[in-house]
């Protein structure tokens, strides 16, 4: 269930990351050669843009240039072809969707089956990739310890028999510039780290499962330190934080 759909906003740095994906998926399916990413990418872009059109919406302009999102794209892509596909192995499978039973849930209130869903954007038997366009560079210290994506990607594809552990997942980054490089970041991902994410998701569909029966004019738990709690990024912020603290208190947040 999506909280206030008709709030949802398009925003650019999200749209310009899946016309990139779409171009990378058309070259490691042979749907075109590398040296037709750029084309490929931007003209996905444009289409998005003119689907949204239609529907009588625009694109939410985040941290970049409207006049720069065309060679952004082409930049990202070009990048991704020159520093990264060169060490993604052949054979794998792209845009690979999943649902995944994680676990079967039993306490003093409910009883529950708690599942993983998403979408890979390739799997091959040495490891997972993800591709990311991205404000800087990625740091391997970071992921390695913070990241919470590449444990539920690991768990599925270990579920679904398709890798084992311990699991290699890559990020494939994309700095977002008009003169982008790519940079591959790799994290190793073992049993544990899936059973901790495990263990956090339990708890939060907990939480969400007693607000609702008990407390269901109650807000539930919200997380205002992470950076894209701001009027910028999200569609419902009036409706949270912003309905608290007001553009003019919150510069720090928005710079």
């Amino acid at each position: 269930m999506e909280l206030n759909p008709s709030a949802r906003k398009e925003n650019d740095s999200a749209m310009m990351g899946t016309a990139c994906h779409s171009g990378i998926e058309a070259v490691l399916n042979k749907q075109i050669e590398p040296s037709e990413i750029a084309d490929y990418s931007v003209n996905s872009f444009k289409a998005a843009e003119q689907d949204l059109w239609t529907q009588g919406k625009s694109i939410n302009v985040t941290n970049t240039e409207p006049r720069n999102w065309e060679k952004h794209i082409a930049s990202m892509s070009e990048a991704w072809v020159k520093d990264i596909m060169p060490h993604v192995p052949e054979g794998g499978q792209t845009e690979y969707k999943f649902a995944t039973k994680v676990g079967a849930i039993s306490n003093a209130l409910y009883e529950y089956e708690l599942y993983f869903e998403g979408t890979m954007d390739y799997i091959h038997p040495t490891g997972i990739w993800d591709w990311k366009t991205a404000a800087r560079k990625y740091y391997e210290g970071e992921k390695q310890m913070q990241n919470i994506q590449s444990a539920i990607y690991c768990q599925a594809g270990v579920n679904l028999g398709l890798v084992e552990y311990p699991v290699d997942f890559s990020f494939g980054v994309m700095i977002r510039n008009a003169s982008s490089t790519g940079q591959i970041v790799t994290i190793k991902r073992r049993e544990e780290h899936a059973k901790w994410v495990i263990a956090q998701a339990t708890a939060l569909v907990n939480t969400i499962l007693t607000n609702k029966i008990y407390l269901p004019s109650e807000r539930w738990l919200v997380n205002d330190q992470h950076f894209l709690c701001s009027k910028r990024w999200c569609p419902v912020w009036s409706m949270c934080k912003g309905s608290f603290i007001h553009e003019s208190t919150n510069n720090a947040e928005e710079a």
